[in-house]
């Protein structure tokens, strides 16, 4: 009786980690614009920056707001606030399929197991070029 006791333990232990990880990783994203990519913007009544943080370096890209540059100035803010939502529900989401994963598993259940592990597989590579796509997308309008 207490040796089912402990791959609970175990079990629950791995859940609140992973839910601890979502948060942190959450709060640091969208506070401090830590995530790949890591843009923010920054308005004034005159001009738009976009601040592009990496590690090692930090980037600025300013445009002034005009007619000309409205459409574009529109685009980056959208973007940047797609791709952090983005970022978010891949944290989210790919966390809650780990638990999943981990719980089907626990319980025995080949079959949901199994296609938890095929979703997994299949869309973290389809995940990670759509963000990789927008991440491109975006250095393309910095570029205009």
């Amino acid at each position: 009786m207490l040796e089912e006791n402990i791959p609970r333990k175990k079990l629950g232990l791995f859940s609140i980690f992973m839910a601890l990880f979502c948060l942190i990783t959450g709060i640091l994203a969208y506070s401090f614009n830590i995530y790949p990519g890591g843009y923010s913007i920054k308005e004034n009544s005159e001009e738009v920056t976009v601040i592009k943080k990496n590690f090692s370096k930090k980037e600025k890209y300013t445009f002034e707001i005009s007619e000309e540059n409205q459409i574009i100035i529109f685009l980056i803010k959208n973007d940047v606030k797609q791709l952090l939502t983005m970022w978010l529900v891949i944290i989210f989401s790919g966390s809650s399929l780990l638990i999943n994963l981990v719980n089907q598993l626990h319980l025995k259940d080949k079959n949901a197991f199994y296609i938890t592990s095929i979703l997994l597989i299949i869309l973290l590579p389809l995940v990670i070029y759509v963000y990789i796509g927008k991440l491109d997308y975006i250095e393309q309008l910095l570029e205009i």
